[in-house]
């Protein structure tokens, strides 16, 4: 039943989440996937190490602060695979959320009450699979962090259940011995009898040191039963253990276990931040599961516990150390956050965790950004969503409390009801044990087997242990003796004369508190789901430090967790006795299918949404309307439809009028239209509001140039060059945006002859881009060092020119395209016409099947008066592409160059076919058919060049030449 479940629920996510499949990248997934140098492999393996979620460096001021390498590994290896097909990336994506189901379904089956294990884990499976709260995380390919923590999440909180479990069984399998002793009755003499005592103290001590040697497993033929004879006596001692090998085998899993859960919180933790609370949550199931009072068990829960905690406070150092606290971010962002007022902070922020609580309860209210003002602030204690607040706290803290005390105060009162059990039983035992029944016992029969369950600990009870008494004093405890009889036998530590000298216990009640340790109360099971619903939601509560967003769905994944359990819990208790009323079970079956397909029918409806970023925008306009119709004008306009763009950039604006990037998308937009006049009134409104935005002064600068305005243009990208990128949020872009404001810089200079400007923009875009070939938005070293190469053609400053690019040559040693601008500036200088011809057979090499290269080599080879190989090299190049007619024309005319008329003509020939309205193309073929003797077909070429192009004066000498060959022809 229980796989059928699990594969159920597996089921249904997959179903769910399979329209997915064919969705494509949609918001934050542009930046995070399609521009990410991390994903695309342009940086080391290691580089993800040192990056944030989105490429920057960590050491960048700039950075976002999210250190999540294993999630961009998974990113990187999608692209390794696919590319950019966005199928597979959804596809791992869905993958994952079957796994954390499974997960889900395995942790319910281990922490809810045996009486609701059943209905239970299938209300939280089910509930995991199709909650409609997770298509953000699922249907987002971003979202993959979020799904693939929980997935680590969850392994680690169930390899720590499994730790205690070993921990607990190890602890009830421990301190079982019995002795057997095969001796003639005989009754001691006085004389041995403080010896026998001393003996047998001595061979226990030296028996316990023999076990713990033999738990290593290398014990041989005493691997079970330790031997010694002592006067005469021969002593069966049992091991700690029925079985040493299982004990160790147990110990060893017990580290493994502990190793397993740090090791996948770490794992977790390098996916997304706030899974480092699965320690404390650890820690805290460790509490509440644990109810064994002896000592050994305190020294192993702590050793686990200071484990955990260790491990935890050098995950979350090592973390600050490395990335720091979360980084400034936008207003805009989180507004909460930058309100003066402390009494509105505190308002807002402790109603943002009741708002994500019910859109868990009612996740029919969704949108892909909460920012601005989608949730307005809280701003007087008289608003009524205060009285919500209230109450949800009050509710939750007093079950929370009430739950807490009954399950700390259920061990002092087992104590005493096991305290009192142990009085009575010893009670028992010394009226039983008397000293003269003790005289006349039959040692012989003393085969009573021995349990080592210490009764617990209590104040005035103190720690008595159930011994057989003294057969001097009549106690029955383990070394408090009487004066008297400490003094006469000696017996501090062994009971005088003591036949039974091991503990008895009840087995029947000893079964009964061990089975009361392995179950898990409801009271356990809502505590331990109530603590995996707020810890790995506290980071996003604001209340350690500020988060750049007000709600984040995605973020709700794993506390969803703690959610869906607590509705199988409560499940499974309105149906404990569901069989009694088959009328109340139906009705249960039917609200629970009702709410199952709600919540599947809203999870299909909303992966549609994230279908494409059309539609993704236009669900939030009820919601967020400034930043959905923002998006969507965006959208629109990549789409070819600028007036709807138009409209929604207005509308966005209407709402909020002092968005940066919207002014600068409807500059763009304007820009594309040529209304040049009202894009710079955009840009310039989009400076105002964010001074930094490089990218605003490049586009104002190419529509004050357009606008022939070169002046200004030159001012407003000399100023977009020198923009603060301090704390821009995305450094790579800001960088390129100052590249392109230089290199337009630069060509406004060379439009205007002022060359050594030109040069100086160049240079300083070097200085910005990185010292190795590593692209920052399109634009590489190589390609400024080219351009200022051409820059130095211009000058005639050869050696300059040269030097440029061969530097960029050593940085992209396979650019085609250098090499042959090299080889051209070297064939200028007719003494180095060896190297330039070495450099063409370069970049031959490098693109065989380039017709260009060819082109460009072939007409060296004609300046080197090579006509032949010219030829060979143009025809090569017209052959590669057939269908252009100018290649076809040259490779001709090298022919015919070449001494090679014949074929000349056939080239010729093709030249007009390809494109017969071409005089130039009629008339050489009349000429190459008039060197062939070929009159009269040269007379109708020569006739077609003068239809197309009447006065050419070469073509009517030509003519009149064949039509004289032809008379003296007929002639004679």
């Amino acid at each position: 039943m229980d796989h059928w479940v699990t594969a159920a629920s597996v089921l249904l996510a997959f179903l769910l989440y399979y329209n997915t499949l064919d969705a494509g990248f949609v918001y934050d997934d542009r930046r995070a996937i399609l521009s990410n140098p991390d994903v695309i492999g342009h940086t080391p393996i290691m580089a993800l190490f040192e990056n944030d979620f989105w490429g920057t460096p960590l050491t960048d001021p700039g950075s976002h602060g999210s250190y999540r390498p294993l999630c961009v590994a998974t990113y990187r290896l999608n692209y390794i695979f696919s590319g950019f097909r966005p199928w597979s990336y959804h596809l791992l994506n869905v993958i994952f959320h079957c796994t954390a189901t499974a997960l889900v379904v395995t942790t319910g089956r281990r922490l809810l009450p045996s009486y609701c294990r059943r209905v239970g884990t299938v209300v939280a499976g089910f509930t995991f699979a199709a909650h409609p709260i997770h298509t953000e995380a699922v249907a987002g390919v971003v979202g993959r962090a979020d799904v693939v923590a929980c997935n680590l999440f969850l392994l680690s909180f169930l390899l720590y259940s499994e730790h205690i479990r070993l921990r607990e069984e190890r602890h009830r399998r421990q301190c079982r011995h019995s002795v057997k002793e095969h001796v003639e009755p005989r009754e001691p003499s006085s004389n041995d009898q403080s010896f026998r005592l001393s003996c047998h103290g001595l061979m226990q001590h030296i028996m316990m040191n023999f076990r713990r040697l033999l738990k290593a497993g290398k014990a041989g033929p005493m691997k079970m039963l330790d031997t010694c004879e002592v006067n005469g006596t021969l002593r069966s001692v049992k091991c700690q253990y029925s079985d040493n090998a299982s004990g160790d085998t147990c110990e060893l899993l017990q580290w493994f276990t502990l190793g397993g859960t740090l090791l996948f919180a770490a794992a977790a933790t390098l996916c997304k931040e706030p899974a480092i609370m699965v320690l404390p949550l650890c820690i805290f199931y460790d509490f509440l599961r644990a109810t064994h009072h002896e000592e050994s068990y305190f020294k192993c829960r702590w050793r686990s516990v200071c484990a955990l905690g260790a491990g935890g406070f050098v995950l979350l150092y090592w973390r600050l150390r490395l990335a720091g606290v979360p980084t400034a971010f936008a207003a805009a962002d989180n507004p909460a956050s930058r309100d003066p007022s402390f009494l509105t902070r505190l308002y807002t922020f402790a109603y943002l965790p009741i708002f994500n609580f019910f859109l868990l309860l009612y996740p029919f209210h969704l949108s892909f950004d909460w920012s601005m003002e989608a949730i307005p602030r809280i701003t007087t204690i008289l608003d009524p969503r205060n009285v919500m607040t209230v109450t949800c706290y009050a509710v939750i803290s007093k079950m929370t409390w009430r739950l807490l005390a009954n399950e700390f105060k259920k061990p002092q009162e087992n104590l005493i009801r096991d305290a009192k059990y142990y009085k009575k039983q010893n009670c028992k035992i010394k009226h039983k044990w008397n000293y003269n029944n003790c005289k006349q016992y039959n040692r012989g029969q003393d085969c009573v087997e021995r349990k080592s369950y210490h009764a617990p600990h209590k104040e005035n009870v103190s720690s008595k242990k159930l011994y057989c008494p003294c057969t001097g004093c009549k106690h029955s405890l383990t070394d408090e003796h009487t004066s008297v009889c400490r003094a006469s036998n000696n017996n501090n530590i062994m009971m005088h004369n003591s036949v039974c000298i091991c503990p008895i216990s009840n087995t029947k009640n000893r079964t009964h508190i061990l089975n009361r340790a392995v179950k898990c109360t409801p009271q356990v099971a809502f505590l331990m789901f109530l603590a995996f619903t707020i810890l790995p939601f506290l980071p996003a509560t604001n209340v350690l430090f500020y988060v750049g967003f007000v709600v984040a769905e995605r973020v709700l994944y794993i506390p969803s967790v703690g959610f869906c359990l607590l509705l199988g819990l409560g499940a499974g208790a309105l149906t404990r006795k569901w069989h009694q009323n088959e009328k109340r079970s139906r009705f249960f079956m039917l609200a629970l299918l009702i709410a199952l397909s709600a919540l599947g029918g809203r999870t299909l409806s909303r992966n549609n949404d994230w279908r494409d970023e059309e539609s993704l925008f236009r669900s939030a306009l009820h919601i967020n309307p400034p930043k959905a119709y923002g998006n969507l004008g965006s959208v629109l306009s990549a789409q070819g439809r600028p007036k709807e763009a138009e409209h929604a950039f207005q509308k966005a604006l209407k709402y909020r009028p002092n968005m940066a990037d919207v002014h600068y998308n409807l500059g763009i937009l304007l820009q594309t239209q040529r209304r040049y006049s009202e894009a710079i009134k955009s840009f310039e409104r989009a400076i105002q509001f964010r001074p930094s935005m490089a990218l605003a002064y490049v586009n104002l600068g190419t529509s004050l140039m357009a606008d022939g305005r070169l002046s200004e243009a030159a001012s407003a990208l000399r100023a977009g060059s020198r923009a603060e990128g301090v704390h821009v949020r995305d450094r790579r872009e800001h960088d390129a945006a100052r590249v392109s404001a230089l290199v337009q810089l630069a060509a406004l200079h060379s439009q205007r002859g002022h060359w050594h400007k030109a040069l100086s923009a160049y240079k300083e875009a070097l200085q910005i881009l990185p010292a190795s070939n590593t692209p920052v938005v399109g634009w590489t070293r190589h390609n400024i060092l080219s351009m200022a190469g051409e820059i130095y053609v211009q000058l005639q400053q050869w050696p300059l020119a040269e030097h440029s690019i061969l530097s960029a040559l050593a940085i992209a040693p396979h650019h085609v395209g250098m090499h042959i601008t090299l080889a051209q500036i070297l064939a200028r200088n007719t003494s180095r016409s060896v190297e330039a011809e070495m450099w063409f057979k370069k970049a031959l090499t490098l693109a065989p099947d380039d017709p260009s290269i060819r082109d460009k080599f072939g007409m060296f080879l004609r300046s080197q008066r090579r006509f032949r190989e010219s030829a060979e090299q143009l025809v090569a190049a017209a052959q590669l592409s057939p269908q252009d007619s100018v290649r076809a024309a040259s490779a001709a005319r090298a022919l015919r160059d070449a001494r090679r008329c014949r074929t000349a003509e056939r080239w010729y020939a093709r030249a007009v076919q390809l494109n017969p309205q071409d005089a130039e193309y009629h008339s050489n073929l009349g000429a190459i058919l008039h060197l062939n003797g070929k009159y009269a077909a040269a007379t109708t070429s020569y006739r077609k060049a003068l239809q197309l192009q009447p006065n050419d004066e070469i073509t009517i000498t030509n003519l009149k030449r064949v039509r004289a060959l032809m008379n003296n022809k007929r002639r004679k």
